[in-house]
């Protein structure tokens, strides 16, 4: 079992107290424009391909390929950091390449119109993996900048900003769609939105501090091969497993439900973009909450409940495919999905030693991107096949997503609390995330 036992209290020393600081704060600028361009690209890529006349297979081959280059390239960031020499420059070079190749992404359309959803499929894909770089490597920096006791209310503050401004730049792109005759247009004005709002959040980057510290840790290198071996002898490992599998579980239905907003309920773009973005929304008002539940109880317990919540979520589509039923069922897939990134990033970035922490970080994306590709490829060949159960053939594909959704949820049952010594839960905290042992205790009195 991998145990964070190194004595790392000189990485936060005081001397250099201000320059960290001042380090957050530009991080939450950072992220905040870094997330203008990755929430259009997550909320509108998927419309953009059906826009453009994609198939149900082309649009879960793309979303899926999307997910893939972005995770699988993050086997090779502990090698390209030993090339870049630090974190900076590692962290420039992802942003900015990401930058330069959502460039052809958004003007392929016009370049090459027979075979625009292939090529743009392509181009995304490379600009995906070049955003990958990045990703591991802002982790385990950070892990460094920010002190352990301040994690969850710096983490849950910072991701509310992000989400904020996803969700402001989002309802604008709803607005500008629905507003226009050339839908084709206007989307190739976003993604230059997104190429600008990545240059930007480059430029903030070049003034972020990294401890000289940071270097002067011993490095346990492992190779991806190895890491694999090993999985099943840490519960680092089990972790990694639920999490894929809860992903692909997701993913296998993910590009569906703005398909079925679309085509089958009819929804205008920013009805559309009410009720996607509605999850960005609840998670900025919930984050606080999660932040500081995970600080007092650990990240386990609450990973648990959240993991539970997100298992129910694709079957409640069937019920209903009203507007204002469907924001209500996202308010809950926020709270839940919200509270579920915050608590595995923190978990991830608490359990693995500074010498293993990138490598670990990055081969677990890269092992999750594979589920996220298998997830949403599967549910795009899979699920035209799929016999219908209501009058909309797409609630096949939730339903299953349900199913798979299952076993992610039981592993995480199985795994081993983290909760802080001495910690006593009220009646409340036991009634939700130890309800056995809170029931247990009514039932005995």
């Amino acid at each position: 079992m991998i145990k964070n036992v190194q004595n790392n209290y000189h990485l936060y020393s005081y001397a250099d107290r201000d320059q960290r600081q001042q380090t957050m704060r530009l991080s939450v600028i950072e992220g905040m424009l870094a997330m203008v361009a990755i929430g259009l690209m997550q909320n509108f890529y998927v419309p953009y391909l059906n826009d453009m006349g994609g198939s149900k297979f082309a649009v879960g081959l793309g979303f899926g390929s999307y997910l893939l280059a972005g995770g699988f390239i993050q086997i090779w960031v502990p090698t390209i950091l030993g090339w870049a020499k630090n974190y900076r420059t590692l962290m420039i070079l992802g942003t900015a390449l990401q930058a330069l190749f959502l460039i052809p992404f958004a003007l392929v359309i016009y370049l090459i119109p027979k075979h625009a959803v292939w090529c743009s499929i392509a181009a995304m894909l490379v600009a995906a993996a070049a955003n990958g770089i990045s990703s591991g490597a802002w982790a385990d920096w950070m892990s460094y900048i920010v002190p352990r006791r301040m994690r969850g209310k710096y983490f849950s503050f910072r991701t509310s900003m992000m989400t904020l401004s996803q969700f402001l730049a989002c309802v604008g792109a709803g607005l500008a769609l629905d507003r226009t005759n050339n839908v084709i247009a206007v989307f190739t004005v976003l993604w230059f939105v997104c190429v600008a709002t990545r240059w930007m959040a480059t430029g903030v980057l070049f003034w972020h501090y990294e401890p000289e510290q940071i270097h002067q840790q011993p490095q346990k290198q492992i190779s991806f091969t190895d890491f694999i071996g090993q999985m099943h002898t840490h519960s680092y490992g089990k972790f990694i497993l639920a999490f894929s599998l809860i992903y692909f579980g997701a993913y296998f239905a993910s590009p569906f439900f703005a398909l079925h907003m679309l085509n089958d309920l009819k929804f205008t773009y920013l009805q559309y973009s009410c009720v996607q973005l509605i999850v960005p929304l609840t998670t900025v008002f919930s984050l606080g909450l999660w932040g500081r539940i995970s600080d007092r109880l650990g990240n386990i317990m609450p990973m648990r409940l959240a993991a539970t919540l997100i298992l129910l979520l694709p079957a409640c589509w069937l019920i209903s495919g009203n507007f204002w039923y469907l924001l209500g069922l996202n308010v809950v897939a926020g709270l839940a999905w919200g509270g579920f990134q915050l608590l595995t990033f923190n978990y991830s970035i608490g359990e693995l030693p500074s010498g293993q922490r990138l490598a670990y970080i990055s081969y677990m994306n890269a092992i999750a991107s594979i589920f996220y590709f298998a997830g949403s490829a599967l549910g795009g060949w899979l699920g035209p096949m799929l016999p219908n159960i209501t009058h909309f053939q797409l609630h096949s594909i939730f339903v299953c997503s349900t199913l798979l959704r299952l076993p992610a949820c039981l592993i995480f049952q199985s795994l081993t609390t983290d909760e802080p010594a001495g910690t006593k839960m009220t009646a409340m905290e036991r009634f939700f995330f130890q309800p056995r042992r809170f029931l247990q205790g009514r039932f005995s009195r």
